[in-house]
């Protein structure tokens, strides 16, 4: 037994000694060149950056604007705004940025993602980043589709097990402990599996994914594999209820 808990010791000093960083990284945010910075519960190494806080979600949301240039001359709405995203969003020059949530002070609005007070088609994006695993995932996203001008688009990221052909949730699952264990983390409410692209379809919109891969992984220190969920709402008449459907079968045979 004192065996084990030596080599459990010995993987916490390697922990603390990593602390700091081992590996040089870019941060595509700030420019920031350097060793990264452990974070978070379970606590993961070499994944913050020390200049502007981003974490792994961050930087693969940065690399996949690189690319699509989302947020140009556009009307954005920004759930549970990060500082780093914030930064990112108005370097792009949006024609207007919105920030909101329920209980994070210095937002525009106080806004329920479940029950939205925003009037329909009245933006042309909306970031959701870690925020679906908290709520009524089924409301909030019909929510959001409904805010989302025809042509406009969702940007959704989340805990996801790829294994797990369907969400795991637990509503009897409820106190601080039990949702830290099942769950990951004292104020979730579930792990998504690969049916939240159905999940994210339902109210019509068409689920593309960007997938953090190597040889951007390594160099900027992304999760191996993580998703940004790109929901784009298709413009007015172009998606029928057959249409959606159609979608969400090839969704679920993936």
């Amino acid at each position: 037994m004192l065996r084990t808990y030596y080599r459990s010791l010995k993987f916490l000093s390697r922990s603390v000694i990593r602390a700091f960083g081992k590996f040089p990284r870019e941060c595509p945010l700030c420019g920031y060149r350097g060793k990264f910075l452990g974070y978070g519960y379970p606590y993961v190494c070499d994944i913050y950056c020390p200049k502007c806080g981003s974490l792994e979600r961050h930087r693969l949301l940065a690399l996949a604007d690189r690319e699509q240039h989302f947020f140009l001359g556009k009307d954005v709405l920004h759930f549970a705004p990060e500082d780093a995203v914030r930064k990112l969003v108005l370097a792009d020059h949006p024609k207007s940025y919105v920030t909101a949530d329920l209980f994070a002070p210095n937002v525009d609005r106080k806004e329920n993602i479940e029950a939205l007070t925003i009037e329909d088609a009245a933006f042309d994006v909306v970031i959701c980043l870690h925020v679906l695993e908290h709520v009524n995932d089924k409301a909030a996203i019909a929510e959001l589709y409904r805010v989302v001008r025809p042509g406009g688009v969702l940007i959704a990221m989340f805990p996801i097990v790829e294994g797990w052909e369907e969400t795991y949730e637990d509503s009897s699952k409820s106190s601080a402990n039990d949702r830290l264990l099942y769950f990951g983390q004292h104020d979730h409410a579930r792990f998504f599996g690969r049916d939240a692209r159905v999940r994210l379809a339902m109210p019509g919109f068409v689920v593309e994914e960007y997938t953090a891969v190597e040889p951007h992984v390594s160099r900027y220190g992304l999760m191996r594999g993580e998703k940004v969920f790109i929901c784009r709402r298709p413009p007015s008449g172009e998606m029928s209820s057959a249409n959606v459907e159609q979608k969400l079968k090839a969704i679920l045979q993936k």
